[in-house]
């Protein structure tokens, strides 16, 4: 594999908007990665050529090697400074790490998202009987918002809302809802991002900057901690734009999975209908929550990942030979493919939520990374997730569908799913 030296700031405009929009296709059509990775599986010599991992043993070792194949490849689209998604392992990536577990810890999700699903739903029934909504502006923005305000303590309001308001203002919410979502969205739409779609996640990034800034102090006192003040703003400003955006866009992905499932769809409520209480029964929660992890499988929010490459080394394909990478260049990361590696995962081409997964457990969550650089907020985004995909059930007597007669259902932000309008129907 020879270094790559291309970039898409080198393409004229047309081709640069010709290559995001096919890079948006596929993020949209993860039928078509799943087929070309299963191609990459039979033949790991081309995915070698391409400098590309697609078997589960293949990606699984790319992503155990961070000093080999780095994540600095994020740090060009994180526009709103660094964070620990875009380090290599080191004291401050260790550091920032504690951190965050430590601010984790606080969170109660599963009670916090349970009351608010609890509460949209109602609101929705109560305010919309029969009407469409956006399942992503109405409801799972506020179920994983209500769930991860908390990390920042006392100093949530402050963070959310600025220093001007004390009462609860969800418009003044919504305002920052907005500005992470586009700020994650430049990581999510990556270098091939047109120009328009950058400027905007920097404008949105440099407004979430003076927020966080404005709220240092505050956030010091509710952490209790002695940082400097450039480490709490790293932080806080990366907890912000990372924890929710992804945690909302990977709820709708879900959903549309689910609705393209009847039958898987129908089970659910079927089960929903015989549970007394579906908020408590932790045995209709477990099965909810295996459901989520499958779902989230098959419809992944970062179905494609990139490392680069510091120094020269050789990526294991799966081939008789190792490939070559040159320092300088990139591996891509075929991540959805490993995940349908029959290999690792007996049948994987089934939807099958309560499978298995024996020694690959771990592979499960391969969405979230893998080994020493797994994303640490893994559990607590399933369980908001759950909790989400409960409130979709707690109406076992009204079956949620897709409202395309009000113009599109689903509109995209270049691989963002941006709106999703649905309604509850008999």
């Amino acid at each position: 594999m020879k270094a790559s030296t291309f970039h898409p700031d080198d393409m004229p405009p047309g081709a640069r908007r010709a290559l995001y929009g096919i890079f948006c296709w596929l993020n949209r059509n993860p039928i078509v990665l799943r087929g070309i990775g299963a191609v990459l599986r039979v033949w790991p010599l081309v995915g070698g050529w391409f400098g590309l991992a697609a078997r589960a043993s293949a990606v699984k070792k790319v992503l155990m090697r961070p000093h080999s194949f780095s994540n600095t490849s994020h740090a060009s689209n994180m526009v709103a400074g660094d964070y620990l998604i875009g380090m290599d392992p080191g004291p401050t990536y260790n550091a920032d790490r504690a951190l965050l577990e430590q601010r984790l810890a606080v969170l109660s999700v599963q009670a916090d998202a349970d009351r608010e699903a609890q509460r949209r739903i109602a609101k929705l029934q109560a305010n919309r009987a029969g009407a469409s909504f956006d399942l992503i502006d109405d409801y799972l923005m506020w179920v994983v918002f209500r769930a991860i305000e908390p990390v920042y303590g006392t100093a949530a309001q402050k963070v959310s809302q600025g220093a001007q308001s004390n009462a609860d203002d969800e418009a003044l919410q919504r305002q920052f809802l907005m500005e992470i979502r586009y700020v994650a969205a430049q990581l999510l739409n990556g270098s091939s991002a047109t120009l328009p779609a950058r400027r905007r996640a920097e404008v949105c990034a440099d407004a979430l900057q003076s927020r966080i800034k404005g709220a240092t102090e505050d956030i010091r006192q509710a952490w209790k901690v002695s940082c400097l003040a450039d480490v709490i703003e790293r932080n806080a400003v990366g907890l912000a734009w990372i924890s929710h955006p992804v945690t909302v866009q990977s709820g709708a992905l879900i959903v549309q999975e689910l609705l393209r499932r009847p039958g898987v769809y129908d089970s659910l409520r079927s089960l929903a209908k015989q549970s007394s209480d579906i908020w408590s029964d932790s045995a209709f929660r477990a099965t909810v929550r295996d459901h989520v992890l499958e779902l989230m499988r098959f419809r992944p929010v970062f179905p494609l990942l990139v490392r680069d490459v510091p120094r020269d080394t050789e990526l294991e394909t799966g081939h008789s030979r190792n490939a070559p990478c040159a320092a300088g260049g990139k591996v891509g990361v075929w991540s959805i493919a490993a995940m349908f590696d029959s290999r690792a995962v007996p049948h994987s081409g089934r939807f099958h939520p309560g499978r298995n997964w024996g020694d690959e457990k771990e592979l499960r969550y391969l969405m979230f990374g893998y080994g020493s650089r797994q994303c640490p907020a893994k559990d607590y985004a399933v369980d908001i997730m759950t909790s989400a995909l409960i409130g979709l059930l707690s109406l076992p007597n009204s079956q949620l569908r897709l409202a395309p007669e009000e113009g599109k259902a689903i509109v995209y932000d270049g691989p963002l799913m941006s709106r999703m309008r649905v309604r509850f129907g008999e």
